[in-house]
């Protein structure tokens, strides 16, 4: 598992390969993708609520 390696303790003792350890880092920091907007709204009146669960059981 890919999580599993965040875990294990490392070290980085050549001062290049802390230069470059920091630049993966913060590449990594503004790498990110962006997150989906998902279609959908959030149910607050009871009503619809038991609407959409009655709907569930069908």
């Amino acid at each position: 598992m890919a999580a599993s390696s965040i875990t294990h303790n490392f070290v980085v003792s050549n001062p290049k390969n802390v230069k470059r350890f920091v630049a993966a880092i913060d590449a990594s920091e503004h790498d990110r993708t962006p997150k989906q907007a998902l279609p959908g709204r959030q149910l607050t009146n009871p009503q619809e609520i038991l609407a959409l669960m009655s709907k569930r059981k069908k």
